[in-house]
């Protein structure tokens, strides 16, 4: 195990059992990321890390899966696992407003895919959580935090997670492959409706949500955008009784006859008419969900324009680009693209004002920390050009005001913010560094 210097650093997130490291890029290594753990690994658990890591190399879907690049000691006796950098998770991308259901549905075939493949090689996740549902920097989904090595080492609080926790974890800490499809299940519940199965209420200890969670069933999604049959085959997998849960290669099946839109007469539905649906439509019994939604969910009428909605993981988890800035074959300068105006009938049209207001970037050489404000909360996607690229590329999304990028030395960026309420799109005046010339 190679040693890594903890002064290089930087801490980006604590969970329950590890704290999450980002690692600065070093010669042709990219930036990354490094999950420590509070002790030393002994050598038995290290060489399961190392089977567990092979067999799921060996998926067909490993390229859903993210794997650990290295083990690495810390000079102070604490076993880091290096992993590449992910920004995003399931949380920022779906909470408080889910995604088109035709990301959900294509999401669940892909996470369904990489479980089913892995039980069926012995290997049990034993975590799924929207915290271990990632998005690679290409806009790609993938499961971390895979095996139950470092979980038996490291044991946590499953309280904290109990809205995502399968009844008989909680109870007897039994840690399955049917455990598993619950936590899918329970992952879909979020992606589908913003919020998890059960949320925790005014005044409620956690203690009160793992009651709730091993007495009472999920409450089931309405909406006139939600397919009967994505229903059904969520109240399955969220089932109390493990043995009434469908295993993981049966929803693979289910979620493949949902992409192909023919599961009968009934339940047919053409994702494209929905997919720009906003996911406020879909709603919960009020005696089950949160206090925060009270109200009945509105429909507002009509859909989105194409150039002006959020889209999700099937599509790259992505704002559409409306004005991207490029950079011309063989110019320094960026511009920006003017896109072909949306039909008279489409409603509502793009909002230019007020804008976005995109701080200064602070460039780091290697880095760049973008920071941006508006009046009220959007789901962002933030674009940047680079020189002697043709197109621009999003390296952010998500609900945040900030993000640190990494760029390439002595090349020059631009940078424009975009955001969407789910209603109109906003934008922010495009920044530069490095002496490039930005226009929009």
């Amino acid at each position: 195990m190679a040693e890594i210097s903890p002064e290089s650093l930087v801490l980006r997130a604590e969970g329950p059992v590890a704290s999450v490291y980002l690692v600065p890029p070093v010669g042709d290594r990219a930036l990354g990321v490094l999950k420590v753990y509070p002790r030393g690994l002994d050598r038995r658990t290290f060489n399961a890390v190392e089977v567990e890591q092979a067999k799921l190399a060996g998926l067909r879907v490993a390229g859903s899966v993210l794997l650990a690049d290295a083990v690495e000691e810390l000079p102070d006796g604490r076993t880091g696992v290096r992993m590449a950098f992910c920004p995003q998770s399931l949380v920022e991308l779906a909470a408080g407003r889910g995604l088109p259901i035709s990301d959900v549905v294509v999401l669940g075939q892909i996470l369904g895919s990489v479980l089913a493949e892995a039980h069926e090689g012995g290997l049990v996740h034993g975590g799924v959580t929207p915290s271990n549902v990632l998005e690679r920097p290409d806009g790609q989904p993938v499961l971390a935090d895979f095996g139950m090595a470092l979980r038996l080492r490291f044991p946590r609080d499953l309280t904290g997670a109990a809205a995502y926790t399968a009844p008989e974890v909680l109870r007897d800490g039994e840690l399955s492959e049917e455990a598993d499809v619950y936590g899918l299940g329970a992952v879909l519940y979020l992606a589908l409706t913003g919020q998890s199965p059960f949320p925790t209420r005014p005044g409620e200890t956690p203690d009160d949500v793992v009651l709730r969670v091993l007495r009472e069933p999920a409450p089931e999604v309405s909406g006139r955008d939600v397919p009967p049959a994505l229903t059904a085959l969520l109240r399955r997998m969220l089932a109390k009784d493990a043995g009434t849960r469908p295993d993981a290669a049966g929803v693979v099946r289910e979620f493949e006859t949902l992409l192909r839109g023919t599961t009968n007469a009934a339940d047919e539905l053409d994702f494209d008419d929905f997919r720009d649906e906003l996911a406020a439509g879909r709603s919960v019994p009020v005696a089950t969900a949160s206090a925060s939604a009270k109200t009945k969910p509105v429909r507002r009428q009509g859909k989105l324009p194409r150039q002006a909605v959020l889209v999700g993981i099937a599509a790259a988890v992505a704002l559409a680009v409306v004005v991207p800035i490029v950079l011309r074959p063989g110019n320094e300068t960026p511009v920006t693209q003017q896109p072909t105006a949306p039909p008279v009938s489409a409603a509502p049209q793009v909002t230019e004002a007020p804008m976005i207001q995109l701080d200064p970037p602070q460039d780091k050489g290697t880095t760049v920390v973008l920071k941006w404000k508006f009046a009220k909360g959007l789901n962002y996607a933030v674009f940047a050009a680079e020189q002697g690229s043709k197109t621009p590329k999003i390296i952010f999304r998500g609900t945040g005001t900030t993000s640190t990028v990494q760029v390439s030395p002595g090349l020059k960026y631009c940078f424009e913010v975009q955001g969407t309420d789910g209603r109109d799109v906003f934008y922010s005046t495009p920044r530069s560094i490095r002496g490039a010339t930005c226009k929009s």
